[in-house]
């Protein structure tokens, strides 16, 4: 029984997550919502999803940022406020952390890949 809550939680946890996303306060948001109910959140949410909340929140940032440079023409600094981070130097700082490369960098890949693409047509 205790697996079955357990697995709840972290669902809600998660859509919860996607919902705040954009938000720079995820953190202290799912603190707020989950620690009276659930004290170990921060332990089950880990133990299933295999990442700490803090990480999980990163990577899912990153993911939207990525979606956000494939498929509009925003700015960084734009990118980095509708994904919740605080500035564009640390969008910078955690984009290149996770995929090696800054995002601008990622763009004109995308956008060389691109062209390539469409030459070989």
């Amino acid at each position: 029984m205790n697996h079955l809550r357990h697995l709840t939680v972290v669902d809600n946890m998660v859509i919860f997550i996607e919902t705040i996303l954009q938000n720079n306060n995820c953190l202290k948001e799912i603190e707020a919502n989950f620690s009276h109910n659930y004290p170990n959140y921060e332990v089950i949410f880990h133990t299933y999803i295999g990442l700490s909340v803090s990480e999980y929140i990163n990577q899912a940032r990153i993911m939207e940022a990525e979606k956000l440079l494939e498929h509009t023409t925003l700015d960084f600094k734009e990118i980095a406020t509708r994904i919740g981070m605080n500035g564009y130097f640390e969008f910078m700082q955690l984009f290149k952390q996770v995929n090696g490369i800054s995002p601008s960098t990622y763009r004109n890949q995308l956008l060389k890949d691109l062209n390539l693409t469409t030459e070989e047509k």
